[in-house]
């Protein structure tokens, strides 16, 4: 049994979605692994120092921020990578629990996404398909219109000419 014991909706609240993108910061990575932020920070700062720049700089950012006691500190956010490769150095029963949970979590917010840009795809394409269709329609009433302007003379005429036809004049002789 672990110290840790976080239901997996309380856990999905250690991830944000910022543009699009999947992210989590130091002060929640701090928190939910039980840990001082500073070390959490000296991790960070440590493997900036580890790994290629192209990897750090994609996958945390230095933000700063204020604390309750309106103090300045330092905060990272970082990905879904940038976490992955910070807590793989944390070690023990509570750590790998926390592994498996912000796993889980990531994985749910990647679905929710994919589901946001599903209903996005079917609103989208239902619209399209109707507008489509009143293009139709419309293209349809304008040949119709056209069909009526060029005929309803001739109709008109062939109307008149009938009745003339019909009115029978008597003649008193």
């Amino acid at each position: 049994m672990t110290d840790l014991d976080i239901g997996d909706e309380e856990f999905q609240k250690m991830v944000m979605c910022e543009g699009g993108d999947i992210m989590t910061t130091s002060l929640k990575v701090a928190k939910y692994f039980k840990k001082r932020h500073d070390n959490v920070v000296r991790a960070i700062r440590q493997l900036k120092k580890d790994c290629p720049p192209d990897f750090w700089f994609l996958n945390f950012e230095e933000r700063d921020s204020v604390d309750a006691r309106g103090k300045a500190r330092c905060v990272f956010e970082m990905t879904k990578d940038g976490f992955v490769m910070l807590v793989m150095a944390f070690t023990g029963v509570s750590a790998t629990a926390m592994k498996i949970k912000y796993i889980n979590a990531f994985n749910w917010m990647a679905g929710e996404l994919k589901n946001r840009a599903l209903s996005f795809e079917s609103r989208r394409s239902h619209l399209v398909l109707e507008y489509q269709q009143e293009i139709g329609m419309a293209r349809f009433a304008g040949r119709a219109l056209r069909r009526w302007q060029i005929k309803k003379p001739g109709l008109e005429g062939k109307i008149l000419a009938l009745q003339q036809d019909g009115q029978h004049t008597l003649q008193l002789s």
